[in-house]
């Protein structure tokens, strides 16, 4: 090979390894999420634990964890909080000093900036989702369509994949311990998030799981190879299977 010739190999090269096609970056995000909604569930259980000992009826009225760090990032003394000056009068916490509330507050601004944090990483990956996974996308909802990616590898990894393994990612450790002697085989993986196949009878689920995996076999093939306008058609069919099942 001439040097020419060469040098343009390299430069392919280097051209080729310096891009990297946006659902592989979706798949480490949507990883990232998951991290971050499962740091902030613990984070939270904590909290709440930590301030039911000054005001347990507040911890036990609001249930939204976000809007509770939100009121309690601006005033944690039960005492000056109006809105709940009747659950504070006959409150069976203790009282604490100014430092102890000051650290709170404290501790409810970095939960805040935590919420903001999970929904920026959200929005990132629904965007893309619906970008590059348009089929998917609609056939799943967007976050379950990135999960599916994320345990693939990627798009083109979950496109080369049979309908069969697509159904059984995420239950790589539940079907390691049926082969292994232990338990029963395993009937969906990630895909027991969806709607279609949680809210049915257990006797179902496996049946949607399949139907939905074949489903998202050919929708990921077409994103990765061919029509990104199918996704509507595909959803509609997978209503219908829902459907009949659930009747």
């Amino acid at each position: 090979m001439s040097y020419d010739k060469r040098d343009e190999a390299l430069e392919r090269a280097r051209e080729e390894l310096s891009t990297i096609d946006r659902d592989r970056l979706v798949a480490k995000a949507v990883m990232q999420l998951e991290q971050a909604e499962k740091n902030l569930r613990e984070e939270m259980e904590r909290f709440r634990d930590w301030y039911s000992l000054h005001f347990p009826e507040l911890v036990d009225e609001v249930e939204d964890n976000e809007k509770l760090v939100e009121i309690l990032s601006e005033n944690a003394d039960r005492d000056e909080l109006d809105a709940f000056s009747s659950l504070a009068e006959k409150s069976k916490g203790a009282d604490l000093k100014e430092e102890d509330l000051e650290i709170i507050e404290e501790v409810a601004e970095k939960l805040e900036k935590d919420f903001d944090y999970r929904e920026s990483l959200e929005e990132y990956v629904l965007d893309v989702c619906e970008e590059e996974m348009p089929n998917l996308s609609q056939l799943l909802e967007p976050l379950l369509a990135a999960k599916l990616v994320a345990l693939a590898g990627s798009l083109e990894d979950l496109a080369k994949s049979p309908a069969s393994t697509i159904q059984m990612l995420g239950a790589e450790k539940a079907l390691f311990r049926y082969l292994g002697g232990e338990g029963t085989p395993p009937k969906h993986g990630v895909l027991f998030e969806h709607r279609f196949v949680r809210s049915l009878p257990e006797g179902e689920r496996g049946k949607m799981a399949r139907f939905l995996a074949n489903k998202a076999a050919m929708a990921a093939r077409l994103d990765q190879y061919g029509d990104k306008q199918k996704g509507g058609e595909l959803r509609n069919e997978a209503q219908e299977t829902y459907q009949e099942l659930k009747g």
